[in-house]
Order: structure tokens, then C-alpha cells, then sequence
């Protein structure tokens, strides 16, 4: 059974088995937990790198987004449930709650060992916050603790249960909705990000089984490159991924928030979101929103010399970069699910363009840092607005290398700023 709203976007799905004996008949209930726009229009949690802050902000006003900064010393992880309340694990390893009504803070049990880099995750279908963690010892296990009840309980703890072993990886992020996990992992000398399908049930010990459903996809076999930074499942079972590609490298492996510039580069700002099926042998991808595929050049005007004595001249640089022209179709390096609603998702995107020196205006060139919450139609798959931040920046990206100073590209006679082209 399946639920629509009046614009046919889907609230919820269900399905039962029944028996029925030839000859005669038999009933089935099924009962469908639908998702009103009002029950998940979440706020947003967006967090400033470099102050290790963060605010709170409604979805429909992010423009007017203010830092509250009496919210220090947090790591940059973060679930919402459905109860409006936040979760994160501070620097101290304690997992803290905010009701966010009257702000009212309360510290939960420590959490110990290896976290995930994204270690928290909220399951609506069972009002369950699940804890990731890499095993303890030489062997890498794959490790849960589950809250349950966890909008309306008290004093919980938090026991991590083995769940998966001789495992060789470095976990990133996850997702869990009942008995269905996806989870994203760094292989075992930390070059290559994976998307493995699993089920996941709690044993009668406590003990988590994991099985695997298929076999992992890298971030190449699902047709992009970079680093997979967040993982959802939404209330009608479709998976979301996002994967971002910011630096210098391209292939599967982590993003480099250090731009190297060496008078002519390759240079990476993009990301994609992936909208993920699930199969009899795994899953597939089955849309890609956002992602830039071609590289175009950025050119220096004017005969741009980065050195007089050795008359060294700079070449174009090559950017797999989206446009100004074309920023509000593409993302630059997606971060984080910040909020999810029946009809969209919000996706906090950080990443950069450039422009390379005018000597015939004298311009230096520039890096222009973009930090951003983009705004997903999941009924078209498109991206419906893209707001600029000024006051949050979600990663701290700079520029080094020769030929350049602060985020300025240099060349002789090329010393005045400019804006982004």
C-alpha cells in the first residue's frame, strides 16, 4: 500500500504478507505512519568551521541566519529526530542532546573508541539513534550502539556490540532504516571510498549480525569521483548519497581542503547527489544530480609571468569546476544532509572557483570560497535554489603553493584584486 499527497509525492509505503487457505477468505490491516510537510521541516544545522561554532535556522530562513555562539567544542556531526531534537558528540567523546525548544542541553554517556567520521544516525521508522564506531584491537570490527526510543526516553546508554568482523576498512558514514543499512567506508590503506548494502538485526545478546547484500561499489563504479560524505534513507526507502570531489586529485579517495598551485594545475570543486535503488545483487544508481563531468580552462590575460628572471609564463588552469554561470544547477563539493521534508532535501555544499591573473587591467587572481545550502526537489530531482552563506563556512579551504599568497595567484605586475568573472 502506498500513500500520496495531492501533488503525488509519496508520504509513505507499507506491505503485508497473509496466508489464505483455498476456499475460504482473510483479512489484512495495514497501518501507514504518514509524514506530514509540518512533522519533518526541520531546522537546519549549520556549523562554522573555523570557530567551531554553530546556529540553528529555519528552513525558510537561512538568509537571515545568525551564529549562536555559545555553542562551542563540537565535533562536525549532528541527527535530528523527529522531535525537532539534536544530537552530536562534542570534543570530550560525549554524546550531547539539545531540546531545541528551549535550548536545554543534556550530556549523555561518553562514547569510546574509533568513530566513524559521520558516527550518527537517526531511524525515524523505529525512533532509534544508531552510534558507529571502527572495532577495538588489531582487528577492524564493525561496531553499533542503538538508543532506542530515543525522542522519549531517559538516562539511555550506549553499549557498542560487535556486528561485523575482519572487516578491513575505515568507516565514513552510514545509514539505517529497520533492518536495511548502507554503509560508506574507506578501504584498508585509505585510498578508495565504497558503498557496500547490508542487513543489519540485533541478536538476543545485543549483538548486531551484519550481512552483506551484494558486493561494494567504489565511488568510480557508481560513475563519479571523490570522497562520500553522507548517506540518507528517506521515509519511503530511497537512499541518497552525496559524493564530493574538492583539491587537486581526482579518483575515489578523500577531499584536500589545501588547494596546490603550481603555475598550472588541475584544480576540483564538484560533487554530485546520488539517488540509489536497491536490487537483487545490491543496488544501482539510478539519477545523478549536479555533477560536473567536463573541465573548462581558466586563462591568465595578458602575458601573466610568474617570474621575471626565468620569464616563466602561466598556462591556463584546468578546472573540473561548475561556472558562475552555471552554480545554481551544479554543486561544488556537497558536506551534509542538513534537512530533509517529504518534497526536498537541503545539502550544505563547500567548495571554490577561480580566476587567474589580468596583467592587462593588473588584476591578481583570486580564489573565491563558496559556502552554501543548495535545496533538492525529489519530486523533478532538481536543484531548486542555492543560497550563499557569508557568515558559515562549512570547511576551511585555502591555496598554497608557488605563485601564490593568501588565496591571491600572483604574477609580476598583477596586483590588484578583482571580482569573481
Amino acid at each position: 500500500m502506498e500513500a500520496y499527497d495531492t501533488i503525488d509525492v509519496l508520504l509513505a509505503r507499507k506491505s503485508e504478507t497473509i496466508k489464505v487457505t483455498a476456499g475460504e477468505t482473510a483479512e489484512c490491516s495495514i497501518a501507514l505512519k504518514i509524514f506530514a510537510s509540518s512533522i519533518l521541516e526541520s531546522n537546519y544545522i549549520l556549523w562554522n568551521y573555523s570557530n567551531n561554532i554553530f546556529s540553528f535556522n529555519k528552513i525558510a530562513n537561512i538568509k537571515d541566519s545568525t551564529i549562536n555562539t555559545n555553542f562551542t567544542s563540537l565535533s562536525l556531526n549532528f541527527a535530528e529526530d523527529i522531535s525537532d531534537n539534536m544530537y552530536y558528540i562534542d570534543s570530550n567523546m560525549n554524546l550531547q542532546r539539545i531540546v531545541v525548544d528551549d535550548v536545554n542541553w543534556t550530556t549523555i554517556p561518553a562514547v569510546t573508541g574509533s568513530l566513524f567520521s559521520d558516527p550518527l544516525y537517526y531511524d525515524d521508522s523505529t525512533d532509534s539513534l544508531w552510534i558507529a564506531r571502527d572495532g577495538d584491537g588489531n582487528v577492524n570490527t564493525l561496531q553499533f550502539s542503538v538508543i532506542k526510543n530515543i525522542s522519549t526516553g531517559t538516562n539511555p546508554s550506549i553499549d557498542f556490540k560487535s556486528g561485523l568482523d575482519s572487516f578491513e576498512y575505515y568507516g565514513a558514514a552510514f545509514a539505517i532504516q529497520g533492518s536495511v543499512l548502507y554503509l560508506a567506508y574507506i578501504d584498508s590503506d585509505g585510498s578508495t571510498y565504497y558503498l557496500q548494502r547490508a542487513t543489519i538485526t540485533e541478536n538476543a545478546d545485543g549483538t548486531f549480525a551484519v550481512s552483506k547484500v551484494g558486493s561494494a561499489k567504489s565511488v568510480s563504479d557508481l560513475g563519479v569521483s571523490g570522497a562520500i560524505t553522507d548517506v540518507a534513507i528517506l521515509y519511503d526507502g530511497t537512499v541518497y548519497v552525496l559524493v564530493s570531489n574538492v583539491g587537486n586529485s581526482l579518483g575515489d579517495s578523500g577531499d584536500s581542503f589545501i588547494y596546490n598551485y603550481n603555475q598550472s594545475n588541475t584544480m576540483y570543486s564538484r560533487g554530485a547527489l546520488l539517488k540509489i535503488q536497491s536490487t537483487s545483487s545490491g543496488f544501482e544508481v539510478v539519477d545523478t544530480l549536479g555533477w560536473t563531468g567536463s573541465s573548462r580552462q581558466i586563462a591568465p590575460v595578458g602575458e601573466a609571468k610568474w617570474d621575471n628572471s626565468t620569464l616563466t609564463i602561466l598556462q591556463p588552469l584546468t578546472a573540473f569546476i561548475p561556472s558562475l554561470s552555471e552554480n545554481s544547477k551544479k554543486f561544488y563539493g556537497p558536506r551534509r544532509f542538513v534537512a530533509i521534508k517529504p518534497k526536498e532535501i537541503a545539502i550544505a555544499d563547500c567548495g571554490a572557483n577561480f580566476v587567474m591573473p589580468n596583467c592587462k587591467e593588473g588584476q591578481r587572481g583570486n580564489m573565491f570560497a563558496h559556502n552554501r545550502v543548495v535545496t533538492v526537489s525529489l519530486s523533478s530531482f532538481t536543484i531548486s535554489v542555492a543560497t550563499e552563506l557569508e557568515k558559515i563556512k562549512f570547511s576551511d579551504l585555502t591555496l598554497s603553493g608557488s605563485g601564490t599568497s593568501g588565496a591571491w595567484i600572483l604574477a609580476v605586475d598583477c596586483d590588484k584584486s578583482q571580482n569573481e568573472q
